[in-house]
């Protein structure tokens, strides 16, 4: 019975190992490390670096918008609520709302600091769209006329870059960008 259970443990391994090996990355194709792309040369094997660009650097004199503020650009989301996250943090909980529409989000820029809370209500208003935080690892999927939300703490600064898949990815023109501003520079 012993002997029988080491071949099947045994067995498995060898099954488990041969899917990594088939499974991984082929020539040319892209894996994904942190905020860069890494392309396998096509004929020797080495491994080539591209910036992926879903991270960039936060830019100067950004401000987070705060609740009702009226002077901001049409394109930045005012939040809808703000609140603190908790008693014993100096985060603070944001809320937005980001509507699909012809193919664009709007708002498309949402600005908030490090260690926030953001809650964002996602609308699709004419045709199933979906909204993706690659850096984040989510992924939200609303059909015409419905809402759906994601939340998230801000943890990293940098300008992050989101996205419909369904409606061409990073090529697409369905894009936004969420900013997280460090703490240093809202002092």
């Amino acid at each position: 019975m012993k002997k029988r259970n080491i071949y099947i443990l045994l067995i498995l391994i060898i099954v488990v190992v041969l899917i990594i090996v088939f499974s991984g990355p082929k020539t040319g194709d892209k894996e994904f490390n942190g905020n860069k792309a890494i392309k396998e040369g096509s004929e020797t094997g080495e491994q080539i670096e591209e910036k992926f660009l879903t991270r960039e650097d936060v830019p100067k004199d950004i401000k987070v918008p705060e609740l009702n503020e009226e002077k901001v650009d049409e394109n930045v989301a005012v939040p809808l609520t703000v609140a603190k996250a908790g008693s014993t943090t100096e985060a603070m909980f944001r809320r937005f709302e980001i509507v699909a529409e012809n193919n664009k989000f709007f708002p498309s820029e949402i600005i908030v600091n490090k260690g926030d809370v953001v809650h964002i209500d996602f609308t699709a208003m004419d045709k199933t769209y979906d909204i993706t935080f690659p850096d984040y690892s989510m992924k939200q999927t609303a059909q015409k006329g419905e809402k759906k939300f994601l939340e998230f703490q801000a943890l990293a600064p940098g300008k992050f870059l989101y996205y419909c898949e369904l409606c061409g990815g990073l090529e697409g023109t369905t894009k936004g960008y969420i900013i997280i501003v460090p703490k240093e520079s809202t002092e």
